[in-house]
Order: structure tokens, then sequence, then C-alpha cells
């Protein structure tokens, strides 16, 4: 036999709003704006110099998104490793260094 007494009905809704509480205060920091030090990752949307993405050579810039991936997706299907970037100059394809010479012939044959 199971006996219930008063305290357990009160109890539960306490905590119940205790977490909730304590669940607001934490998403309220972890979505503030910088300044307040949140952890989670600030992306910055804004175009990027070309030579801004360390040991990766660019071999070509294209004008839009689009022309990108599909640059990207031939080189990936001849098995190099590639990535497009959103540059100031346009969206730029870029390769590791002993890819380059592969990825140029092969985009410049195509």
């Amino acid at each position: 036999m199971v006996s219930v007494f008063a305290e357990h009905y009160f109890l539960f809704p306490v905590v119940a709003l205790a977490l909730a509480g304590v669940m607001v205060l934490l998403c309220r920091w972890a979505f503030s704006k910088a300044k307040g030090g949140s952890l989670v990752r600030r992306v910055d949307h804004s175009p990027a110099e070309r030579d801004a993405f360390g040991l990766l050579t660019d071999i070509r810039t294209v004008a839009n998104y689009n022309e990108a991936r599909v640059l990207v997706s031939r080189l990936k299907d001849f098995g190099i490793k590639a990535t497009a970037a959103h540059t100031k100059d346009g969206w730029t394809i870029y390769v590791w260094p002993r890819d380059e010479a592969a990825a140029r012939g092969l985009l410049d044959h195509s």
C-alpha cells in the first residue's frame, strides 16, 4: 500500500518550477549577446580574404554559390578533397596543396 502525504503534492510542483526556472536562466545565458560571455559560437557571415584559409590553396573563384558547389562536387567525384568559401572576390574553391595540380588540370579540361 502506498501512502501519499500532502507534502508530496506540494513538493513536486515546487521542484518542477525550480527546474524550469534553472533551464530558462541557462538558455538566457547560453543565447545571450557576446558581451555576456556566452559559450555559443558566433558566426561571422562577412566575406573573408582569399588568403585567410591557412594551408588550403585557392584554385578558382566563381561568381555564385551554385557554381562553386558544382565544381567542388566534380572534384570530390575524382577523389580530390575540396571546399568552397565566400570571399571578397566571390566563391573560391580550395584544395590541399598536394592536390592543386590535379584539381587545376581537372577543372581546366572540363
